[in-house]
């Protein structure tokens, strides 16, 4: 027999034993068009991994995000002490340069803290800005006046800043070791600026 007729042949066998399976098993068709139980377990754990790794990113981005805006506000608020106390130091009354709360305010945190027309606006951190954000300054030198203007806040029941949580509130501390530590209260919302009377 040629090499030919042998192909041949062996594909006609081939095909009358896919039609004597199909004769004595029936649903030998219907098994190879669906999935078995296991290839189902395995598609479904594949799913399931993949979506559980999803839902770790989106709650990841949330977090960051938070993170930014908070930090985004809390340069805000440490611009605003920084320009208050530019007004406080400029004009033919100023002598020489100062870091005193404005008239009728403890401290700048209570100058912003306050939302009335002679304060500060609010706090910015959300929630509970009064409590969660701190506003500490800084100083040394005389003129110029070297002016650090910090401010820790709590995020998720972590501070941040060289502050201390008290469980009622934050107080600044600069006992606590941070990287690159200066002497003023260090933070990731922090302005240092060199101050003199403006005229």
């Amino acid at each position: 027999m040629s090499p030919i007729n042998r192909s041949g042949r062996l594909r006609t066998l081939a095909r009358d034993a896919n039609v004597l399976m199909r004769q004595h098993h029936p649903n030998a068709r219907h098994r190879c068009l669906g999935f078995t139980l296991v290839e189902l377990l395995i598609g479904v754990t594949i799913l399931v991994i993949g979506i559980v790794a999803m839902l770790g990113a989106v709650v990841s981005q949330v977090t960051l995000n938070e993170q930014a805006r908070n930090l985004s506000w809390a340069l805000n608020d440490a611009q605003r002490v920084m320009e208050r106390i530019r007004q406080q130091n400029s004009g033919s009354g100023c002598t020489t340069p100062g870091t005193a709360a404005p008239s009728g305010f403890a401290s700048w945190d209570a100058w912003l803290a306050d939302t009335s027309a002679s304060g500060g606006g609010g706090k910015s951190i959300q929630p509970t800005p009064t409590t969660n954000e701190l506003i500490v300054l800084t100083t040394s030198g005389t003129d110029p006046l070297t002016i650090t203007v910090a401010v820790c806040w709590r995020h998720r029941d972590r501070v941040l800043g060289e502050c201390r949580w008290t469980g009622s509130a934050l107080i600044a501390d600069e006992s606590l070791v941070v990287a690159n530590d200066t002497s003023a209260i260090d933070s990731p919302a922090m302005l240092s600026t060199a101050m003199t009377c403006r005229k």
